[in-house]
């Protein structure tokens, strides 16, 4: 009995120590949350905004969600050579396609408000994605916690577990992770759908502060 008990415990811990060490992310730093924005200058002296860096901008300003300016700094690109026609074209057409925007943007909302209840509505059907997302998990986890609370009062009374509890619990450690990478991508989305929304927000600020 004590070979069994024994081979058990260690059963049992192998499959303990896989969530345990999965679950050793590594902490972000204090103070090393990226900026909200940044706002762009490209070459042609056009503006805007977007939650990532392009290879566009020359001139860049780091802002946090209420507009401020917290970093300002320049992108130096080595000179490449290219054709005065398709640089010129192709900058008609960017020029072409941001005044677009600016005039899709005037013409959909009236106020910064209005931004902010269309962001609602498309994060809706996210936001319940991300609930369903969460209780899955939640649900997974209890469960995974029972199998092992089982697995570990049989070994305690010196019993064999049962090959189905073993493969049981084998099948939440995998499904778990599963779960867990659904759940973050699903925020991640919405995260970006944010983003998008307090780029136009912030680009509309700026086209009505200017029209004044």
């Amino acid at each position: 009995m004590r070979v069994i008990r024994t081979l058990v415990s260690l059963t049992i811990a192998a499959a303990l120590a896989g969530p345990a060490m999965a679950q050793q992310k590594p902490k972000p730093k204090p103070g090393a949350s990226r900026p909200v924005m940044y706002k762009c200058v490209d070459s042609r002296g056009m503006i805007y905004y977007s939650d990532k860096l392009t290879p566009e901008c020359n001139q860049v300003e780091e802002m946090n969600r209420q507009g401020r300016v917290v970093k300002k700094h320049e992108t130096v690109k080595p000179a490449v050579a290219a054709k005065p026609a398709e640089e010129e074209q192709r900058g008609r057409k960017e020029l072409a396609e941001r005044q677009r925007r600016d005039r899709a943007l005037i013409a959909t909302y009236t106020s910064e408000e209005e931004i902010d209840l269309a962001r609602d509505r498309s994060l809706a059907i996210t936001m319940q994605a991300i609930k369903a997302a969460e209780n899955r998990l939640a649900r997974a986890n209890s469960q995974l916690f029972d199998l092992k609370s089982e697995a570990n009062r049989l070994a305690g009374q010196e019993k064999a577990i049962p090959p189905y509890l073993l493969e049981e619990i084998d099948v939440k450690l995998k499904e778990i992770p599963e779960l867990e990478d659904e759940f973050q991508e699903k925020k991640s989305y919405a995260e970006s759908v944010r983003a998008k929304y307090e780029a136009d927000k912030l680009r509309y600020r700026e086209l009505k502060t200017a029209g004044k």
